[in-house]
């Protein structure tokens, strides 16, 4: 019996999965991410809601949003190994790994994440082979519910937004200018607090304040984290997961097909893909090595 988890800023999802691949038990937990949270806050959680599921758990696939440094990574494993009575070590790696090993199994190809955050790595089967630098929603993030949230806070603070639209977030929100900066600046994660926007986003995409801004992220999105690291004529497969990238996937394949990507798949969530993974794909692997 194994447990993986599929863990973003904004939440995390748990799937028990028995030696056939047959998924007995699910659970969504808030996000996890090492860099927002301490390790006694991440152990308080899993001892909170895990705990009561792993009575025969042998051992804990983690994919986590901050989890790409050794340091961070081992700051969650820690906080699952001394909180579960696993019979293995927990292996945690970062959410995009996880999402190479979803969308791509074994196949080589350029796996991309689009939520509250955003990633993509170059992929050969195995194991990344190149990864653009990730430096969270001040610096890049182009594309993600975060960064596109806050393009259109700027503009509704500045009061640039049409005045139905106005007048719509104060109705549906009740926040008024100081509340939105007291909590963007003073309350801890600010990213959760602009991605939640993103419903009301996404209900007026096609105003044009709106959807300048969604197609000016998703551009620099591919510019950045895609264009870098090979010829577009060599990509096999480009291949997205996430919130945002299944709920933008028209304006995401818009943008891709004007410079030049054809996207071949994009998944709301990666956790089927990792059930298939760790049942189908890496276990054959191993069998294969084995020979």
């Amino acid at each position: 019996m194994v447990l993986i988890a599929d863990s973003g800023s904004t939440k995390t999802d748990w799937r028990l999965v028995d030696e056939a691949g047959n998924s007995t038990a699910s659970i969504v937990t808030e996000g996890l991410n090492p860099y927002f949270l301490p390790q006694e806050r991440i152990a308080a959680i899993v001892r909170e809601r895990i705990l009561p599921l792993t009575t025969t758990v042998d051992k804990v696939f983690f994919y986590g949003a901050g989890c790409g440094s050794a340091v961070k990574a081992d700051l969650v494993r820690v906080a699952i190994d001394t909180t579960l009575n696993t019979r293995l070590p927990a292996e945690v790696h970062g959410d995009i790994l996880g999402a190479a090993r979803s969308l791509l199994q074994d196949n080589q190809g350029i796996a991309c994440i689009l939520g509250t955050g955003a990633n993509s790595c170059l992929y050969d089967g195995q194991e990344i082979t190149n990864i653009r630098p990730s430096l969270g929603y001040m610096f890049s993030d182009w594309g993600s519910g975060t960064v596109m949230c806050k393009d259109m806070i700027a503009l509704l603070l500045q009061e640039k937004l049409p005045p139905v639209m106005l007048t719509d977030f104060r109705n549906t929100y009740k926040l008024e200018r100081p509340e939105i900066l007291d909590h963007i600046y003073n309350k801890p994660m600010p990213n959760r607090f602009l991605a939640s926007f993103t419903p009301f986003l996404l209900k007026y995409a096609e105003v044009p304040e709106c959807e300048s801004i969604i197609t000016g992220n998703l551009r620099k999105f591919f510019e950045y984290y895609v264009c870098a690291y090979q010829k577009k004529e060599e990509i096999v497969r480009l291949s997205f997961t996430g919130s945002i990238a299944f709920r933008f996937r028209h304006y995401l394949t818009r943008a891709g097909n004007e410079l030049g990507f054809r996207i071949q798949q994009v998944v709301q969530h990666p956790m089927d893909g990792l059930v298939k993974y760790h049942n189908v794909t890496a276990p054959l692997k191993s069998l294969h090595l084995r020979r």
